[in-house]
């Protein structure tokens, strides 16, 4: 979710006099205060690491760099955990601590209006604030400032228990003690993952929570997640493929009339109760009879077969499952599977899957997929499946 945008600022009152640009400036600078103070997000770590090192040499100013790197969106991807638990309290504004310190917009507002005012001037709007690196040092103290302020704020006991994460935690520990440990489900330390092996010692099913990446205090979502695992398809796989994989099914707990979507829940105190209610009883309708299906080799290896790999309220039909299939199953039960399969798809992806067997059949062998789920087509080829 974005914090703020170029875009957000460039209709309305707007000054017509200047370029749209001038509408990052503020947030160009608190970007880069963030960035320099070590809050850098896993993507421009991963994918911006010399333009980082440009932004602290004063190479690029913050501007420049949500313009280049950052498309003039600045989005809670952009900040790391510590970032983003400030940025929801100081930059979106909505929060105690800004009620009780001030909001960033309103703190960059009084700078510069103070220095206008010294220097016998005023600004006609915050977007004629010179983009420089000299106006970012009379900004920098004030950032650091309410951060320092934010720091003994969000420590203190009360605070804390309503940080987005502890509540968030909070939240999977209730949901999974209440409706998965009473069906032999164990959680990791935290309590974000439930798993539980099936009497045959190789399917393990997994129930996990997976938090929003812009919770605020007040305003605290999840998505409930799950897995089907097999051991033994994954040491299959690293022999047919050499990369291993056990994943036999993965989907999301969705509503049925909108099955591209995961439900997400607000598990904030006012409505843990009552999501908490919610989440119980679709895993007992949805979760757990799709779990007693797959405990059942025989049965879930006909089902797949005959019906695909789709259940409603859980995933779309995939090819993911056919690993499985050519693991414990018959040929016959996977050429079903990978007919179902074909003929489910849209004619674009189709003639991509006519294309894989294709080259394929002509001697060509590559190690990249040019399409999602190629490499399960590539599985179905090397295993003498036919297209129907």
């Amino acid at each position: 979710m974005a914090y703020d945008r170029i875009d957000w600022h460039s209709g309305g009152d707007y000054p017509a006099d200047l370029p749209e640009e001038n509408g990052g400036i503020h947030i160009g600078m608190f970007l880069a205060w963030a960035l320099g103070r070590g809050m850098a997000g896993e993507i421009h770590l991963e994918e911006s690491a010399e333009a980082l090192k440009r932004l602290k040499r004063r190479e690029l100013t913050g501007l420049e760099y949500l313009l280049e790197y950052c498309d003039g969106k600045f989005w809670d991807e952009d900040l790391d955990e510590r970032g983003n638990a400030f940025a929801a309290d100081y930059y979106d504004g909505q929060s105690a601590f800004a009620a009780q310190y001030g909001r960033y917009l309103n703190d960059y507002c009084e700078v510069f209006n103070r220095l206008a005012a010294e220097q016998g001037h005023e600004y006609p709007s915050i977007y004629h604030v010179e983009n420089s690196w000299e106006n970012y040092d009379r900004l920098k103290p004030m950032l650091d400032d309410r951060f320092a302020q934010w720091e003994v704020w969000s420590e203190s006991p009360s605070n804390r228990k309503l940080d987005p994460k502890a509540q968030f935690l909070q939240a999977c520990q209730q949901t999974g003690q209440q409706f998965i440990q009473a069906e032999g489900f164990k959680s990791n330390k935290a309590g974000t993952v439930w798993k539980k092996t099936a009497a045959d010692k190789d399917t393990v099913f997994e129930l996990s929570f997976q938090p929003q990446s812009y919770n605020t205090r007040t305003d605290v979502r999840m998505t409930v997640n799950l897995r089907i695992a097999s051991k033994s398809v994954k040491k299959w796989l690293a022999g047919q493929t050499g990369r291993g994989d056990d994943t036999v099914l993965f989907g999301s707990l969705r509503r049925p009339q909108k099955s591209s979507s995961a439900i997400v829940w607000q598990v904030a105190p006012s409505q843990l109760d009552s999501s908490r209610q919610e989440i119980g009883q679709l895993i007992g309708e949805r979760v757990l009879p799709l779990f007693e299906l797959f405990a059942d080799r025989p049965r879930a290896l006909e089902q797949l077969a005959a019906c695909g790999a789709g259940f409603p309220g859980i995933c779309d039909a995939e090819s993911s499952p056919l690993a499985y299939l050519l693991c414990f199953g018959t040929q016959e039960q996977a050429q079903r599977f990978f007919t179902n399969y074909f003929n489910s798809r849209p004619s674009p992806w189709r003639r991509n899957i006519h294309q894989t067997y294709k080259r394929l059949q002509e001697g060509e062998s590559w190690d990249y997929s040019a399409y999602v789920r190629e490499n399960d087509v590539k599985l179905a080829f090397k295993n003498g499946l036919v297209i129907p």
